[in-house]
């Protein structure tokens, strides 16, 4: 299945459809005399809508088709700009040009930032000491010991996942409604990750061949490039699984949401969506003055009713190592069951003994987003540190999980993620 034919963008594409009909019904009506000027005048966001769904739909599956014979899959968390200009450059400068765009996207200066993607699975939490190893082997060019490590990583949370590895011929890799799985371009990865190699290679390879590598044939595979490739493949899975485990619960959201809905029910959520639109047109971002964030630092406390309360909050359990009372702040979709998130929070940041903490910045980025940053003083005589920054991104959600902006009564901060703005500080 392509992207272009996915439920969802079919969804889309026949939402588009029917406000098309309505502006060419409306433009007929116009030369009578009737009709609406307003309709008329979203006659350009109706075409930027078709063109932005166009190169949804298109840019994947041109990129697959170029790309991933050499090990490069589109998938859902990529950055689509990076995947269009991928595709773009490919076409107008040639492939050696083209690759340098994702040898750059997944080098490990790239990767560090996207860590916080891995933490929402089990199966790769748990291997996230080794996904670490792997980051920091990168840094130091020592690929020959980074890129073993992710074909292990991948291999063992595929295998914990589904009960087989993801080299296994037999295993079922579609997903319902899934970018990564569309064009059926991740089997050619599976076939890339899987290839038989029984005879010792001493030339350099370019793709990571896992049974020529971990079995001692591929002597030559220590290269920048294959890394980047098992990132990708890294980055691959974690979609991949994302969209396995959710599937049925996406199904029967889809299929809710995509039901006709009574007038009763229509007139509700009419009134739910202008609330929130006034709601977000009503909101501004505040004025932090450093007088404010002073006053925070004196007391270090807030109201928690604001995204700054909930760091100084999430800081105070810290600071004590009160990790389950910790997980409690993330966000609710990926918590789960507190007492085993409990677990992910203590192996995330249990190695860092909190001393001294101060609010740095706080940052209204949008109506249910705010960054915060706080400097911490790491009371461990053994660790010369310079007060590492370490970056909370915030949002607001209501009862059930759904984000809701701070003009709507009734919902709360929650943490999205939390990590350490490595370029600012380096520990020894």
């Amino acid at each position: 299945m392509s992207a272009n034919e996915l439920p969802s963008v079919r969804h889309i594409r026949s939402q588009i459809t029917g406000i098309g009909i309505i502006i060419r019904i409306n433009r007929i009506l116009r030369c009578i005399g009737l009709g609406s000027k307003k309709i008329g005048g979203i006659q350009t966001k109706y075409d930027e809508m078709r063109r932005q769904l166009t190169d949804l739909t298109e840019y994947p599956r041109r990129f697959n088709k170029i790309f991933s014979e050499d090990g490069w899959l589109a998938h859902e968390s990529m950055n689509f700009e990076v995947m269009k200009k991928a595709v773009d450059t490919y076409e107008t400068k040639g492939r050696t040009v083209a690759e340098q765009v994702l040898l750059d996207y997944y080098s490990a200066a790239q990767v560090e930032r996207r860590l916080f993607f891995f933490l929402g699975l089990e199966e790769l939490r748990v291997r996230r000491k080794f996904i670490d190893y792997a980051l920091d082997e990168c840094k130091n060019s020592r690929f020959y010991s980074a890129i073993p490590l992710l074909l292990m990583v991948i291999d063992g949370a595929v295998n914990d996942a589904t009960g087989k590895g993801f080299h296994t011929s037999d295993a079922d890799l579609d997903v319902w409604d899934c970018l990564t799985t569309s064009d059926g371009a991740i089997y050619t990865i599976r076939d890339i990750f899987k290839k038989g190699r029984r005879a010792t290679c001493t030339d350099p390879i370019s793709l990571p061949y896992r049974n020529g590598i971990l079995h001692g044939m591929d002597l030559s595979y220590d290269n920048p490039v294959v890394a980047a490739k098992c990132w990708c493949f890294l980055f691959v899975i974690r979609d991949w699984l994302a969209s396995k485990k959710s599937e049925s619960q996406r199904k029967m959201a889809f299929e809710n949401e995509t039901k006709v809905p009574s007038v009763m029910e229509l007139a509700i959520k009419i009134a739910q969506t202008e609330r929130l639109k006034q709601a977000v047109e009503a909101w501004r971002p505040r004025s932090i003055s450093e007088v404010y964030i002073a006053d925070l630092n004196s007391s270090l406390a807030a109201d928690e009713n604001l995204p700054e309360g909930v760091v100084l909050t999430f800081m105070s359990l810290w600071k004590r190592r009160n990790y389950g009372d910790m997980a409690k702040l993330f966000r609710t979709q990926d918590v789960g069951n507190p007492k085993n998130y409990a677990r992910v929070v203590k192996e995330q940041y249990g190695a860092v003994r909190v001393g001294g903490y101060f609010i740095v910045r706080i940052l209204d980025e949008a109506p249910v987003i705010t960054h915060v940053i706080v400097r911490i003083n790491v009371a461990d005589p053994l660790r010369q540190c310079d007060l590492p920054f370490w970056e909370f991104r915030m949002i607001r959600e209501d009862e059930n999980g759904e984000i809701t902006p701070p003009t709507i009564q009734g919902g709360h901060w929650q943490i999205v993620w939390v990590q350490q703005e490595r370029e600012r500080t380096e520990c020894t």
